[in-house]
């Protein structure tokens, strides 16, 4: 029985261009996140804001934490990952969150003047670092949901878009992160419902 599934999965191609891309850029990825150019709690937004159009269930958790850790407020949280970019985002931000959400909605083709605009109003530099924090959350909900369909395939119903070769080889490879992205998340729950 095949099962309609909203969520956008992998292709095993675009799967490991996308992974081809993020390690031939790692320098760049590790130099981003040292600098700190794109503070912490902006660059959990952005993850946020990716998460809340792909609707990736394990990145929502993880990511919601870590922004949680990071300062964000709860009730932000909760805007963004309702794909609402409230008034609690300051106007250092906004830009950045509203073309995250394109590029994740545009399925990564935004309008090519909103990525000119994104580089005016950050400069070069902190631009490229915030489109490596989309790319990178991209790989993360993407793949989840491709292990998410994997799972429901083995439950029974198969998801109309997603092909069991997909699943099978995603999986296999995200599964080990996914693990360590759900016991962080149920750590970080415990630890509040400790509080």
């Amino acid at each position: 029985m095949s099962q309609d599934l909203h969520k956008r999965v992998y292709k095993t191609k675009q799967f490991f261009g996308d992974i081809i891309f993020l390690l031939g850029r790692l320098p760049s990825i590790i130099k981003a996140y040292r600098s700190k150019r794109v503070p912490w709690p902006m660059a959990e937004k952005i993850m946020l804001a990716v998460t809340s159009v792909n609707g990736c269930r394990h990145c929502a958790r993880f990511h919601g934490a870590l922004a949680h850790i990071s300062g964000v407020e709860a009730e932000e949280i909760a805007q963004l990952l309702q794909m609402e970019i409230g008034t609690c985002v300051n106007a250092y931000e906004r830009l950045a969150l509203q073309f995250a959400q394109e590029y994740a909605k545009t399925e990564r083709n935004p309008l090519a003047e909103n990525f000119f605009e994104l580089k005016r109003f950050y400069g070069n530099v902190i631009a490229d670092d915030i489109m490596l924090y989309i790319r990178l959350i991209m790989l993360g909900n993407l793949s989840g949901n491709t292990f998410d369909a994997f799972v429901t395939r083995l439950s029974g119903k198969s998801i109309s878009h997603s092909r069991l070769y997909d699943e099978v080889i995603v999986s296999a490879l995200a599964a080990p992160v996914l693990a360590i992205v759900n016991v962080f998340s149920s750590l970080h729950k415990r630890k509040l419902k400790n509080k």
